[in-house]
């Protein structure tokens, strides 16, 4: 049967209890033929972003040989919080029958208020002819809640905000291909960086207001140095070469700064009669690479003499030495300035999560075989809540108490409106084992009990007998007669109930006795007699409430072991009374429905 199992997984995708379902009027995508959940896996959700997704599934007719009468939806657990469902046909309770069509779909939507990575289990069942039957299946199906991001025009971060604490990742959006860029980032917290990647921890609640200063930075031309020159100045009518004398005098220093297209940037003042020189504090924004610099000899007759051009790029900070030409040398010093400042504010918001609940369990952690206890919490701020058994969800169970039935370990869960949570510490209810079953002889007006270390209580008609709590009470009265056996936690148990006529009991020599299997009883009901002198039995079966729903009459024979069965498969799961009656002798025995 592993294809019927495999069968299963079209059917069943991302379902809470069907009194959550608000997401109506899905719409089935055609276009897939082939069995299969489309789209799968499915789309990622942000925690506090609304979610609508409609899931198509496309179903097995037949598998092994073996027709599917219909799927059916049973239970869903572990859905994140904030989501809904509903299938397109509700209505049938998501009954489907892939005979008439092969298409269903799913509508998933909602506000998720919580993170993570969830494993929804959902239970199905697939219907075959027999011999095959039921099929059932749990299927586990991922969806991921990504954390919300925060930001504007300058940076973004990861999460929005958190629970309690949170360690939050931010990224500065704004760059440049040529200029050096600058963050300077105050978080809030106390903490400051110049990273345009930073990580920062919040470890308690409060607003934190976040403020990312971006500078664009532009390259400039701050100090020149002239260190030497060649002797290109020499020879001139303001620097004369006079023979047996050499050069006199000394050239009258300029530099010249252009760019790219040959434009002036800048032209210094001069350093008169010197063959070095240095020019300071300058701020030559130099926005047009290559640039080339000239050193000039300024003359007031004579043509200016060139005494050497040089070329740099000027898009790095720091000191740049050049020399050739002959001779001359010198040094540039690059720096940054600010050209543009960019502002930018966002808020990191950590919430206080609830209180932790605290169970109350009433009357205490222990209960009798087929009793209840009650769990209950404390909610004065009207959170959300989610029961939780062994780990998983209880379907339905959103209040601030349950009741519970059986043995398990119970926590809860409050959930606030930011999406915050608090687990309750793990309570663990026990359910008693069952008492033996309580049966006594009658023999004439006797009626004897053979139980021991237990308390025993003998009743007529529901009510008990004054004083009557011996192992042996005769009768005296007709009625209706059963005998309640309880332990030292009183838990208790009851006989069946026979009604004894009391004219009549000193005919009754021999013991009688009522066999009823199985239990729980599935379609049918099996009936054994024991010491029953009628010949016919009249048999019903009520509700707890007194509805009849099924009545009889059973031919016994005479044979001193009479047996007769009772189809039941009409009747839904749940407790009942079963009466069953003879001129003399009446019974009446609870039974349980359960398939």
């Amino acid at each position: 049967m592993k294809q019927i199992l495999s069968l299963l997984f079209l059917l069943n995708l991302f379902f809470v209890s069907e009194n959550f379902a608000q997401c109506p009027n899905c719409a089935i995508n055609n276009i897939y033929t082939s069995p299969g959940i489309y789209p799968n896996p499915l789309p990622d959700g942000t925690q506090g972003l609304a979610y609508d997704q409609d899931v198509t599934f496309v179903m097995f007719t037949d598998t092994m040989g073996f027709t599917v009468n219909y799927f059916k939806i049973l239970a869903v657990n572990n859905l994140p919080f904030g989501l809904n469902w509903q299938c397109n046909n509700s209505a049938n309770g998501c009954q489907y029958n892939p005979q008439t069509s092969i298409y269903g779909c799913v509508k998933v939507c909602g506000t998720p208020l919580q993170t993570g990575t969830y494993t929804i289990a959902v239970d199905v069942v697939a219907n075959f002819p027999f011999p095959v039957g039921d099929q059932f299946s749990t299927i586990d199906i991922v969806l991921t809640i990504l954390p919300a991001s925060g930001g504007n025009s300058g940076f973004t971060y990861t999460p929005l905000g958190g629970c309690d604490s949170a360690t939050v990742d931010f990224t500065a959006l704004i760059t440049n291909p040529t200029n050096p860029v600058t963050y300077s980032w105050d978080f809030g917290n106390g903490n400051f960086g110049n990273q345009m990647n930073e990580t920062q921890d919040y470890t308690s609640p409060g607003v934190y207001q976040v403020t990312l200063q971006t500078d664009i930075l532009g390259f400039v031309l701050t100090d020149v140095s002239v260190n030497s020159v060649n002797t290109n100045w020499c020879g001139d009518i303001e620097e004369p070469n006079i023979p047996f004398v050499g050069c006199t005098g000394d050239p009258d220093l300029v530099f010249v700064i252009t760019d790219a297209n040959s434009n002036t940037l800048y032209t210094s003042i001069e350093v008169s009669n010197s063959q070095s020189g240095s020019w300071n504090g300058l701020s030559i924004v130099l926005n047009n690479p290559p640039y080339t610099i000239t050193i000039w000899d300024i003359d007031n007759v004579s043509v200016n003499d060139n005494l050497g051009s040089f070329s740099f790029n000027g898009n790095a900070a720091g000191n740049f030495p050049f020399s050739g030409a002959g001779g001359t040398s010198g040094s540039l010093n690059i720096g940054t300035t600010v050209l543009t400042t960019f502002n930018d504010t966002s808020f990191v918001n950590i919430y206080s999560s609830p209180l932790k609940p605290i169970i109350n369990i009433s009357p205490n952690d222990s209960m009798c075989f087929g009793d209840s206890v009650t769990l209950s919490i404390s909610n004065i701020n009207n959170d959300a809540i989610q029961w939780y058994q062994n780990g998983l969800q209880i379907p339905n169970s959103i209040s601030n108490q349950i009741t519970v039935t059986a043995n398990g370990t119970f926590a809860v869960t409050a959930i606030n409106q930011n999406g915050c949570s608090s687990l309750s510490d793990s309570v663990l209810v026990t359910e008693l084992p069952a008492l033996p079953n309580v049966n006594f002889q009658i023999s004439g007006d006797t009626m004897h009990c053979f139980l021991t270390q237990y308390n025993l209580q003998w009743c007529l008609n529901g009510l008990p007998i004054s004083g009557a709590t011996n192992p042996v009470y005769v009768i005296s009265e007709t009625g209706n007669y059963n005998l309640i056996a309880s332990d030292v936690l009183d838990c208790a148990r009851s006989s069946d109930t026979f009604h004894l006529n009391f004219s009549l009991s000193q005919n009754f020599n021999d013991e009688i006795g009522v066999n009823i299997f199985p239990v729980p009883t599935l379609n049918v009901l099996h009936v054994e007699l024991f010491g029953w002198k009628s010949a016919t039995a009249f048999v019903s079966i009520n509700d707890i409430s007194g509805k009849n729903l099924i009545s009889n009459e059973f031919e016994l024979g005479n044979n001193s072991s009479k047996k007769f069965s009772i189809d039941t498969k009409d009747i839904s799961n749940g407790i009942y009374l079963l009466l069953i009656q003879s001129e003399n002798n009446q019974v009446i025995r609870k039974i349980i429905v359960q398939r």
